[in-house]
């Protein structure tokens, strides 16, 4: 599967920063190299700010910490990072801030979502869409109908023929909250015991009286395969109102990992999940 420009500048902006690291060179040193300032290279090390072939080689000569053939894989990096055409049409209404999540995630094989409050954009209806997005005071109701084309693109990273592992644990107020009325959520019910009983799939509600509680905050930790022969790269993202955040150091990710593990022991087993799932629905008929 080809990796889209985000993702494919994020692995080469790692493995730049890991080679440097381990070559012990300073930072002035490759802003020298570069002719650049050492803020530029703190943007390119963090996957803000592309890097050229010529310039990824002559770095990874100067680091001297990567055989011939990790030195081509990482190069091979730095190659097609242009986006042009990637946010035209009904994908131009993604706000800037979600953009690298929307190509973070098409790439991923591993994707794990808590739900605190909606049913999350991979598992909505059309009609849940729609009816949420009418209830929000920051959409452009013209740009209604493109928002839904790009959620519903999105989805394919469940239904495509090499699907993504997806996990879900979703708190009992996903499927409270209503929007649209009762025919909208009985449809949206019906559509995530349906979307449950795929294979890639593991859908657990999180009951009002678990014993352990819940979450006040949505996240997402996504798992995209590395395209050398490196570790995957792991991250969480987390979004809020004007902004999201986007999570890869390794104590952030172990405690969310921790919490999700948490969360996945109290929430209700996979077929008890689907069987409260159809209860809602009922009453929802």
């Amino acid at each position: 599967m080809p990796l889209t420009p985000t993702v494919r500048l994020k692995f080469l902006s790692m493995y730049m920063r890991e080679a440097r690291i381990k070559a012990e060179v300073d930072p002035k040193e490759v802003a020298k190299l570069l002719g650049r300032d050492t803020t530029r290279v703190t943007k390119m090390e963090r996957g803000r700010e592309g890097l050229t072939p010529g310039d990824a080689k002559m770095l990874l000569d100067r680091y001297d910490v990567h055989t011939e053939e990790q030195k081509a894989e990482i190069v091979e990096l730095a190659r097609t990072r242009s986006q042009r055409g990637r946010w035209l049409g009904h994908r131009a209404t993604v706000p800037l801030e979600q953009r690298p999540y929307y190509d973070f995630e098409v790439d991923s094989n591993l994707i794990q979502h808590y739900g605190a409050e909606l049913v999350p954009g991979l598992l909505q209806t059309e009609a849940y869409m729609r009816a949420m997005l009418e209830r929000s005071s920051r959409v452009d109701p013209a740009s209604i109908d493109d928002i839904v084309a790009t959620r519903l693109e999105r989805q394919e990273v469940i239904f495509r023929q090499r699907p993504a592992e997806v996990g879900f644990v979703l708190s009992e107020s996903c499927l409270r909250r209503i929007f649209g009325g009762n025919a909208v959520m009985h449809q949206q019910m019906i559509h995530l015991d349906a979307v449950a009983k795929r294979a890639n799939v593991r859908l657990q509600i999180l009951p009002f009286d678990s014993p352990g509680g819940g979450n006040t905050f949505a996240f997402t930790m996504l798992r995209i395969p590395a395209p050398t022969s490196a570790p995957p790269l792991e991250m969480v993202y987390v979004e809020n109102l004007h902004d999201a955040d986007y999570l890869d150091g390794l104590p952030e990710v172990a405690d969310y990992g921790n919490l999700w593990s948490r969360l996945t022991a109290d929430a209700l087993g996979l077929e008890q999940s689907r069987r409260f799932i159809k209860g809602v629905a009922r009453q929802y008929a």
